[in-house]
């Protein structure tokens, strides 16, 4: 069940948005070595954003999943951020990403918990 939700300030037509989240999603599933037949990703592009005091291209994301691999956050970050490096031209400096590590009884999904 990983979740990834995009934030960014960075404004999108349709077709950039969804290449960004099917990229994304493809991504996930990579890095998490789970289906994508499980991997959900939300963008809310054109977000009001500051970082660092300024309104340049920023980004936040969460990244949620159940039995998620806490020793290897670092590399899902560099991995991360290069997606929206590359996909939408932000700097991984202007790019916050917070991980989760979900428990099972506390995810539902088809009408029961994990």
């Amino acid at each position: 069940m990983p979740y990834l939700l995009i934030q960014t300030n960075v404004e999108l037509d349709a077709e950039q948005q969804m290449t960004l989240v099917s990229q994304a999603s493809k991504t996930v599933a990579a890095i998490l070595g789970k289906s994508e037949d499980y991997v959900m990703v939300t963008l809310q592009p054109n977000t009001m954003m500051s970082f660092a005091g300024g309104f340049e291209s920023a980004a936040y994301l969460e990244l949620k999943s159940l039995d998620l691999p806490e020793q290897q956050t670092a590399q899902f970050s560099a991995t991360l951020c290069q997606l929206i490096e590359q996909m939408l031209n932000i700097s991984p400096t202007r790019i916050y990403i917070e991980f989760s590590n979900g428990q099972r009884s506390l995810w539902g999904w088809n009408g029961k918990t994990f």
